[in-house]
């Protein structure tokens, strides 16, 4: 516990830090003001809005040492499975790149459209068949995870007929740091000729955006926009957020950057940042969106907050944050119960590769963990 003296010395010291970080402060509210001119209202439309969402690898590792299995799953909001597989970083990289076009996956319909032999060609972040076992970081799994949903996300623009005007919004910025070279860019450019296809050929307009609960970007600004009365105001509105703002955050990676010193277009960033706020009150949550560029170019920035407006004010249990994402969420959360099930499945599997004689033990090891998983649950 603190006492009376120590919090007196602690008050002084963040009284002084407050003191020499009011510049910064300052500075960031001469940015929000900026932003007051750029404000623009929301009005509702309706569309299919339609969400893709994979199950965190890296938070549902099944653990029995030695075996670490991770099941990688995508669905949509839904509930509707895109891709699905259970896989271990000890595993074959090649065994698990071949099954990629032999089972025609997403994954492995992009490394084709793209024409990308394999996964490690795709990203750097897989190791390749000849790295070291000691040289393997074992987060490749989450890369292979985050690579699936991006194929799913592409699969579903290019191989997909809509039958009505449909809004897919992802969860997370439209940018990523885990391709190699172009590949990034490639990928959008044949999302774009598919989404303009759609259009010419069956007149369905196809929207995408990114939206994260988490933005560094808004931890930075939050306070000056309030301080500034920016966005806090009647009514849903949005604004966009300046590239020299978003690089001020992501100083130090290229995350936050379109363009190159040379002024080449940057392979990262396929999206533009804006602030937006979809409930009709005041102080209502505000959120980061990242719209397409390509919405950017054809001016259509309005209808798509208008689209994303009606999913937003319908969402729930989180209030104004659109029900498509939270559906999403919910369909790919592995609850206590399929949790359990897959634990089972690890140890079925264990049990008829080891052979009669340890069954016994591996039972008995069941009872004890289900044992310790009730505790914890009480606790």
């Amino acid at each position: 516990m603190l006492d009376s003296e120590q919090i007196a010395v602690l008050g002084r010291s963040i009284r002084r830090l407050a003191e020499l970080d009011r510049a910064h402060l300052q500075r960031y509210r001469e940015q929000a003001r900026a932003l007051r001119h750029l404000v623009r209202p929301i009005r509702p439309r309706n569309i299919t809005a339609i969400s893709l969402m994979a199950t965190d690898a890296g938070e549902n590792f099944i653990q029995f040492d030695p075996y670490l299995i991770a099941p990688v799953r995508v669905v949509d909001s839904y509930g509707k499975p895109h891709f699905l597989d259970a896989l271990s970083p000890y595993m074959s990289i090649a065994d698990l790149n071949a099954a990629q076009f032999e089972h025609d996956t997403p994954l492995g319909i992009l490394m084709r459209d793209l024409d990308v032999p394999s996964l490690w060609t795709l990203s750097r972040l897989i190791p390749s068949p000849d790295t070291p076992p000691e040289a393997i970081n074992l987060r490749w799994v989450q890369v292979y995870r985050d690579l699936a949903e991006w194929a799913v996300l592409y699969k579903y623009l290019v191989y997909n007929q809509f039958a009505t005007d449909t809004m897919l919004v992802r969860d997370g910025y439209l940018r990523s740091l885990i391709f190699n070279g172009d590949l990034f860019a490639r990928m959008w450019e044949r999302i774009r000729q598919s989404v303009e296809q759609q259009y010419q050929r069956e007149r369905r307009r196809i929207f995408v955006v990114g939206l994260a609960k988490r933005s560094k970007v808004l931890d930075r600004y939050l306070l000056a926009l309030h301080m500034e009365g920016v966005l806090v105001q009647q009514g849903a509105c949005y604004a966009p957020l300046p590239r020299a703002m978003e690089e001020q955050v992501y100083r130090w990676t290229y995350y936050g950057r379109a363009e190159t010193e040379s002024g080449e277009p940057h392979y990262k960033v396929v999206g533009a940042l804006h602030f937006a706020k979809f409930g009709h009150r005041r102080y209502d949550p505000i959120y980061v969106v990242d719209v397409w560029l390509y919405h950017q170019q054809r001016n259509e920035v309005d209808e798509v907050f208008s689209y994303l407006l009606a999913d937003a004010q319908a969402g729930f249990p989180t209030p104004f944050y659109p029900l498509c994402l939270q559906k999403a969420h919910e369909q790919a959360t592995l609850s206590g119960l399929e949790s359990e099930l897959l634990q089972d499945l690890v140890l079925n599997a264990i049990r008829d590769t080891t052979g009669s004689e340890e069954a016994s033990a591996l039972e008995a090891y069941r009872m004890l963990s289900g044992a310790r998983r009730r505790s914890n649950y009480e606790r």
